[in-house]
C-alpha cells in the first residue's frame, strides 16, 4: 500500500514552486516590458522624427517656391538682387532630409529613401537654373519654370515625402497597437501568475502549518511513548521483582529447614527443594540475559549440528516433562548444520520447548513432540503440544515480550518467545505458530543451512587447530 508524503517533503516542492513563481512572473513581466521598450523607442526614436524631419522638409520645399517667385518679381521691378533667403530655405529643406536619411530605417524604408533623393536632386537642379537665369536677367525663362517645371518636380518630391511619411505613420500605429497588445496580455498574465504565487504562497503556509503540526503529534507521541515505556518498565521490575523473590523466599525458607533439627532425608529434601528454587532464579536470569543479547549480531562461520544439539536437550527436556506428567517424543534425523552456535540452537529449541511443557494443561492426552527437518536451504523445528491452544488475538502477538495470556497462573515474564524470534531473526530466520483451541499449538522456527562448501571451509581450520 502506498504511504501518502508526509508534509515535511512536500515543503521543498511547494516553496520550490512558490519560487519558480515568482521568478517567472518577474522575468515574463521583464521579458514583456523589454518588448513595450522596444516598440516604445521605435516610434519615439525612428518613426516621429521622420515624420517630423520629412514635414518640415516638406513645408521648407513649399516656402522655397514662394520664395523664388517673390525674388523673380522684384527683379522684373527692378529692385536689387537678394537671394539669401532662397538659399537659406534650400539649406532648411536639404538639411531636414538629410537628418531624416541618417535615423534608424524599418524594414523597406530604404526604397523610400531613394524616392526622396532622386526627386530632390532633380527639384535642386531645376532650382539652381532658375536662380541662374534671374541672375541673368533672363526673366521669361525663370518664369515659364516656376510656372511649369519646378511645380511638377516639387510635386514628386512631396509625393515622395508624403508616401514616406505614411509609411511611418503606418510604422507608429502597428508599434502602438503592439504595446496595446502586450500590455493587456501582459496584465492578465501577470494576474494569473501572480495569483499562483498567492495560492502557492497559502499553499507553502498550510504545508508548513501541517508540517509544524505533524512534528507537534510526533513529539507528544514520542512523549507519550516514554510514558508508556517507563510503566512498562515499572511492571517489568515489579514482575522480575515478584517472579525473583518467590523462588528466594522459597530458598531461604527450605535453607532454614535444612539447617534445623532433623534427618538427613528431611534436609536433603530441604536443600534439593531450595537448590529447585535457585535453579529456577537461575533459569528467569538466563532468559533475561537471552533476550538482551538476542539482537546482537551472530558470528561469522558458526556451524551447529542440528541433530546433535536437539539429543543432548532430551535429557533435560524429558525430565521436565515426566515433571508434570507428559510424555516428549523426539524426531530429529537430520544430517545438517545451521548458521548459528550451538548456545543459539539450544536456546531457540528449549525455549520452545519449556513453554509447551509449562503450558501443556490438565487435558487427558499430555504430549509434547519436537521434529526437524530440512527444507529449501533451511532447518524447520517444530515444538507440538496438546494443551488449550492460544486464544486467537493472542496467536498474533505470542512472539511479542511480556505477552502471557489472561488466565495465565504459570511463573515467568513472557520473554522467551521473545528471545525465540529475535535469536532466529537475527541469524536470518523466521518464527511462527499455529494453534487449534483445545487442541494444542505448534510453535516452529526455521534458520538457514550451511552449503557443503561452507561446511568444508568451515572445516579446515579446526582441523589445522588440532
Amino acid at each position: 500500500m502506498k504511504t501518502r508524503p508526509s508534509w515535511s517533503r512536500r515543503l521543498p516542492v511547494i516553496f520550490g514552486l512558490i519560487l519558480a513563481s515568482f521568478v517567472g512572473a518577474t522575468v515574463f513581466t521583464h521579458w514583456r516590458l523589454l518588448a513595450i521598450d522596444r516598440a516604445s523607442y521605435d516610434i519615439a526614436d525612428n518613426a516621429a522624427p521622420s515624420i517630423e524631419r520629412l514635414v518640415v522638409a516638406r513645408g521648407e520645399m513649399r516656402r522655397l517656391q514662394v520664395l523664388l517667385r517673390e525674388n523673380l518679381d522684384r527683379r522684373a521691378a527692378g529692385a536689387p538682387r537678394d537671394a539669401e533667403d532662397v538659399d537659406e530655405s534650400s539649406r532648411a529643406m536639404n538639411r531636414a532630409i538629410s537628418e531624416y536619411l541618417r535615423l534608424p530605417v524599418f524594414p523597406g524604408e530604404n526604397a523610400k529613401w531613394a524616392e526622396i533623393l532622386r526627386a530632390k536632386e532633380r527639384f535642386n537642379e531645376a532650382v539652381a537654373v532658375c536662380q541662374a537665369e534671374v541672375k541673368r536677367g533672363d526673366f521669361r525663362t525663370a518664369d515659364r519654370m516656376l510656372r511649369d517645371t519646378i511645380p511638377k518636380l516639387a510635386e514628386d518630391l512631396s509625393a515622395a515625402i508624403t508616401r514616406d511619411v505614411e509609411f511611418n505613420v503606418e510604422h507608429s500605429e502597428d508599434l502602438a497597437l503592439q504595446i496595446r497588445r502586450l500590455r493587456s496580455t501582459s496584465t492578465f498574465l501577470a494576474a494569473v501568475l501572480g495569483v499562483l504565487c498567492v495560492l502557492g504562497t497559502f499553499a507553502g503556509a498550510l504545508a508548513l502549518h501541517r508540517a509544524m503540526r505533524a512534528h507537534i503529534d510526533l513529539a507528544e507521541r514520542h512523549q507519550r511513548m516514554l510514558e508508556e515505556r517507563a510503566s512498562e518498565l515499572e511492571q517489568f521490575a515489579g514482575r522480575i521483582a515478584h517472579d525473583i523473590v518467590s523462588p528466594l523466599g522459597a530458598v531461604g525458607f527450605a535453607l532454614q529447614l535444612a539447617g534445623g533439627p532433623g534427618d538427613e532425608d528431611a534436609r536433603a529434601r530441604h536443600v534439593a527443594r531450595g537448590m529447585k528454587g535457585l535453579h529456577s532464579v537461575q533459569r528467569l536470569v538466563h532468559g533475561l540475559l537471552e533476550f538482551a543479547r538476542a539482537g546482537a549480531r551472530p558470528e561469522r562461520e558458526t556451524r551447529t549440528d542440528v541433530a546433535a544439539t536437539i539429543a543432548d536437550l532430551v535429557g533435560e527436556l524429558g525430565s521436565a516433562a515426566t515433571e508434570v506428567g507428559a510424555e516428549l517424543v523426539v524426531s530429529a534425523d537430520v544430517a545438517c548444520e545451521v548458521c548459528c552456535n550451538a548456545g543459539v540452537l539450544t536456546s531457540l529449541v528449549a525455549n520452545l520447548a519449556r513453554n509447551a511443557i509449562k503450558y501443556i494443561g490438565d487435558g487427558p492426552v499430555r504430549r509434547i513432540e519436537i521434529r526437524a527437518a530440512e527444507r529449501d536451504r533451511c532447518v524447520r523445528v517444530e515444538v507440538e503440544d496438546t494443551g488449550p491452544g492460544l486464544l486467537p488475538e493472542l496467536e498474533e502477538r505470542a512472539f511479542e515480550p511480556y505477552v502471557r495470556g489472561p488466565q495465565t497462573t504459570q511463573s515467568g515474564i513472557g520473554l522467551g518467545l521473545a528471545t525465540v524470534k529475535r535469536l532466529a531473526e537475527s541469524h536470518g530466520g523466521t518464527v511462527g505458530v499455529h494453534s487449534v483451541v483445545g487442541k494444542g499449538c505448534t510453535f516452529w522456527f526455521e534458520l538457514p543451512t550451511a552449503s557443503r562448501e561452507e561446511r568444508a571451509s568451515a572445516a579446515v581450520p579446526r582441523a589445522s587447530a588440532a
